[in-house]
């Protein structure tokens, strides 16, 4: 078996997993971004952003970017998204060299036939319109860009999206290490030429861009889900995976929520990635778990999401009506301007800084860890309380935060509508009161501190008690 996998990788002239490393079970490390919705964000900010990758011990950045760059052929997929920094001044080419400076390689990300910038395309073309499981044409649907995925059994839908990744690929960014093409988890479209074909049509489009690419990039790494190849159940989209060809260059990547991990995919492909969310929405114990998963799957990378949204919901995203029109306060800080990034801020730094240590060790305990985590944020003179705190902060912070709302504690007008509709229970009320009185020990316990991390500490607990006014705080009163 290893004499017939050598000779496979050697007449395909495929290169092992690029590291700049070898400290961890992980070949590919670092983060995934969604670029387009954070539109707040310049040069500077982003060239910060990557710096964070290389900080943590990463060699990999997937910056999600369809809708968040300025296409000359299709300028719909970016009207949307006119005020987005790169779509204003394009610089993500500048960033990708900044990024080789930092020895982190940058795959470009999008998702074919859906998701942002794609799916603005059938706002002027409604004729290609996925087809729901009912026989009518999909619903609307996005994350800050609210649209339609395409049907991939339309040649003019598959003539798009070859030309849209050319354009990115080819015109924009051809400095760029390779692609994510990531298969939608939430749609696909049932009509009579897709229904259980709909992989195979989609399987079109994956395997013409990655031959462009590889004739002029031979050693780029494209990233592929496992639906094209598995034959399993898709979750959620009511669909079975096709049986297609795999071609071993292909690195394949696998999440808890949309595509299940595949042990025959994970031992053929060059590379093979675990994506979850747990640095950007919970603690240092879900990456620790996370890394686990990844190293006892034995897959070559761990690259999970640290996306933070900044933009602002044209619609009741989530059914909230309350966040439509109001900027998205990236992972819950509320206190951050519109152009400030939030990854340096104490409750998103723990987690940079257990990303680091897990995916270099995941058998660390959450016990061994703490004091490194206390050197990181508040220095020599860190003690265990203030380890705790922090993780007491971030947890209040992370409890109930959506992709979309801050938790309630730190949101006080997401409280009043859930008051509004009826949903604001006796046992939420309770919850609330007691996350605020656990920050206002925290603000007590800092405020007059040494250390710098302990007064950022001190610093946001207060700021996050300051939000609620006599009137919110009377919503969290005990109801008779």
């Amino acid at each position: 078996m290893l004499i017939c996998a050598t000779l496979v990788a050697s007449i395909l002239a495929v290169s092992p997993p690029d590291s700049t490393s070898t400290v961890g079970p992980f070949a590919q490390r670092g983060y995934y971004l969604t670029f387009p919705r954070m539109p707040t964000y310049d040069l500077a900010d982003w060239k910060r952003i990557v710096d964070g990758v290389g900080d943590d011990g990463g060699n990999t950045l997937i910056l999600w970017i369809a809708g968040g760059f300025r296409s000359r052929a299709y300028p719909i997929t970016w009207k949307y998204n006119a005020e987005h920094e790169n779509v204003r001044d394009d610089f993500v080419r500048a960033l990708i060299d900044h990024a080789h400076s930092r020895g982190v390689k940058v795959l470009l990300g999008f998702t074919p036939f859906g998701y942002d910038g794609v799916n603005q395309y059938a706002l002027e073309h409604p004729d290609l319109k996925a087809i729901g499981p009912d026989g009518e044409p999909t619903a609307a649907f996005g994350i800050g860009c609210w649209g339609y995925n395409l049907c991939p059994s339309k040649p003019e839908s598959q003539r798009f999206m070859l030309n849209y990744a050319r354009e990115m690929l080819f015109d924009f960014y051809p400095n760029a290490d390779g692609l994510l093409i990531e298969s939608s988890d939430y749609a696909i479209c049932h009509c009579a030429d897709c229904r259980e074909r709909f992989f195979e049509r989609e399987f079109a489009f994956v395997r013409q861009i990655s031959d462009e690419l590889w004739d002029r990039k031979p050693d780029a790494t494209i990233v592929v889900y496992p639906h094209y190849f598995s034959g399993a159940d898709a979750p959620g989209l009511g669909a079975k995976g096709a049986t297609l060809p795999f071609d071993p260059r292909w690195t394949v990547m696998f999440t808890p929520h949309s595509a299940p991990p595949e042990p025959s995919l994970i031992q053929r492909a060059r590379g093979s990635l675990w994506f979850d969310d747990a640095p950007a929405r919970h603690g240092p114990a879900a990456i620790r778990a996370g890394a686990q998963r990844a190293r006892d799957l034995g897959v070559t990378g761990y690259i999970p999401s640290l996306e933070a949204f900044s933009y602002v919901p044209t619609v009741a995203e989530e059914g909230q009506d309350w966040l439509k029109g109001e900027r998205q306060r990236p992972l819950g800080f509320g206190w951050l301007a519109p152009g400030d990034p939030p990854f340096d801020e104490a409750p998103i730094r723990a987690n940079r800084v257990a990303y680091r240590e897990f995916s270099r060790d995941p058998d660390i305990s959450l016990e061994a860890f703490k004091p490194t985590l206390g050197r990181e944020i508040f220095g020599d003179s860190a003690t265990p309380g203030d380890v705790d705190d922090l993780l007491e902060l971030q947890d209040i912070f992370n409890g109930d935060r959506t992709w979309r709302q801050p938790s309630t504690a730190a949101c006080p007008e997401r409280v009043r509508a859930m008051a509004a509709r009826g949903e604001l229970t006796t046992e939420k009320r309770t919850e609330i009161r007691a996350a605020l009185e656990r920050l206002e020990a925290i603000a007590a316990r800092h405020e007059s501190a040494n250390s710098e991390g302990s007064r950022e500490l001190g610093r946001i607990a207060r700021w996050t008690i300051e939000q609620w006014s006599e009137r919110d705080r009377a919503l969290l009163a005990d109801v008779e």
